[in-house]
């Protein structure tokens, strides 16, 4: 057993292993009714017995199943629609004051050292949410692998199911219902999701619409005609400080809106997608009490493993950094940087250059985050991919034993712009961009030093930096739609290959 210490570790410090997890095992008792000494009513001959069904965890010490903690609880609330208002919120205010009292440069740096910050925080936020969702969605599979294993070994009990009684006859083609298999998943997903009424509908769409904007190439070609045209005004405001600041406060609005909505977008589909699996694994909790049923079979589900991924010296060094950021740890630093700022800030007079403090550490601090949260959504989804693939060859492999044929899905096909935008995404998912952008930070750091901490030379720290993350936060968010997709498209197959096997099973169940 871990000790506290390592209980305490893991908790903020998830390791890099292996993902051990067992579907729920399908217990089944039977009650005898007989010998009562009153019958129920409707009491028959032939009704002797009741079966009670409950599920019951295998080997609950192997799992590496996570228990929710408080950080975890905060990272959700903080992806929730109320984040987003109260965002929104704030920033009309803050556009409110420039009107009352001036839109001078303390005002465009207040926002910028605000931005910063909570860029910073909801960059720790995103990092421990792409993590939960990562381990979550493993540990699913690892269950759905493990379910699996069962079935195929209690299918080898019954007669007539064997490999060389079931291709006799034609594959077989099934329906659930009454209805084919196809149909009674659109169902399924529309039952599972649900259809949101009111402002939640109005907001879904939304949140759509945006995301499918921002996160499309064009996006990306406005972003770099607006900061092209920024570029072009430059010699006009002889490239002062002020010319600094209006580039700084634009990625500033930016970076706080695109940062939230992320957020928000990516914790509704982790809680769709969350449902999803669920249904899933209800439907395989069904075959399995159906399976047991038919032959009484007791023996737990076994452990299925799936093997954490191999990575080299560079990657284990981004994911420790990840890990650091995206856990207590990274907030501990972010209040102590804080509190530090206010310390010195009656030495500096609360000058304006004082402001820029706060943000210059953030904003540095946040540009490599920037960089990192790509990196691992990058490599989150490659390793999804894989192992979604490896669990439809264990439900084709069961399904081929079976002679049903399985289903079929046309592959996708992308436009110009999105093959672009995807070959652009990982471009800035690749590691060695993220080992790039510390080594910027260190030529960021020598030149404000340089300069004497001026606040020209923090504006130079800022002013790339936020260009930089404001790009990158339009990169995730088209890394989301994308992955959005290609996991409905996983699910769909998931549980038509479970409807599929399902209907076998109780074509099986009718003719006993």
């Amino acid at each position: 057993m871990p000790s506290a210490w390592q209980k305490f570790k893991n908790a903020f410090f998830p390791a890099n292993v292996s993902i051990y997890a067992a579907a729920p095992t399908v217990k089944i008792r039977i009650e005898r009714l007989a010998g009562r000494a009153s019958p129920p009513p409707g009491y028959a001959a032939e009704d002797e017995k009741r079966i009670v069904v409950t599920e019951e965890s295998t080997h609950p010490e192997l799992s590496t199943k996570r228990v929710p903690n408080a950080f975890d609880k905060v990272t959700k609330l903080a992806g929730s629609s109320v984040v987003v208002f109260v965002m929104l919120g704030i920033l009309v205010l803050w556009l409110v004051m420039g009107l009352v009292y001036g839109t001078t440069d303390t005002w465009q740096i207040i926002l910028q050292n605000a931005s910063s910050i909570q860029v910073y925080v909801t960059d720790i936020l995103l990092i421990r949410q792409a993590s939960n969702a990562q381990h979550s969605l493993m540990t699913t599979i690892a269950e759905l692998q493990s379910r699996n294993q069962t079935c195929e070994r209690l299918l080898s009990l019954i007669p007539g199911c064997q490999w060389m009684e079931t291709h006799k006859e034609e594959p077989k083609k099934l329906s659930l219902n009454g209805r084919p298999i196809e149909e009674e998943v659109e169902e399924t997903l529309f039952m599972v999701t649900g259809r949101p009424s009111g402002m939640r509908a109005a907001w879904n769409k939304t949140c759509h619409v945006i995301a499918t904007a921002v996160g499309s190439l064009w996006a990306f070609i406005v972003y770099w005609i607006g900061i092209g045209v920024w570029i072009a005004i430059g010699p006009l405001y002889q490239f002062s400080d002020t010319w600094q600041l209006y580039i700084n406060t634009a990625t500033a609005l930016s970076l706080t809106l695109t940062s939230v909505f992320l957020q928000n977008i990516q914790q509704a589909q982790e809680d769709k997608l969350e449902k999803c699996l669920a249904y899933a694994l209800k439907v395989d909790a069904e075959i399995e009490y159906k399976l047991r049923e038919l032959t009484e079979d007791s023996k737990p589900n076994p452990i299925f493993e799936i093997a954490a991924p191999k990575r080299n010296r560079s990657e284990r060094a981004i994911t420790r950094f990840a890990d650091t950021m995206g856990s207590g740890l990274g907030v501990m630093i972010s209040l102590v940087a804080t509190a530090a700022w206010f310390a010195v800030g009656p030495i500096l007079q609360f000058s304006d250059n004082w402001w820029l403090i706060i943000g210059t550490f953030t904003g540095l601090v946040g540009f490599i985050d920037g960089f990192v949260l790509r990196n691992i959504y990058h490599r989150d989804e490659n390793y999804a991919k894989t192992q979604f693939r490896y669990l439809e060859l264990s439900d084709m492999k069961l399904l081929e034993k079976l002679n049903v044929n399985p289903p079929s899905h046309a592959p996708e096909k992308r436009s110009l712009s999105t093959r672009i935008s995807i070959s652009v995404g990982n471009a800035m998912g690749h590691r060695w961009t993220s080992i790039g952008a510390v080594f910027v930070v260190i030529m960021l750091l020598i030149t404000a030093s340089f300069l004497r901490w001026s606040e020209t030379g923090q504006l130079l720290c800022n002013t790339p930096t936020m260009i930089a993350e404001g790009f990158l936060l339009l990169v995730l968010i088209q890394a989301h739609n994308i992955a959005n997709l290609e996991r409905g498209e996983d699910f769909n197959g998931v549980l038509k290959r479970r409807l599929m096997l399902s209907s076998y099973v109780h074509a099986i169940d009718e003719s006993f």
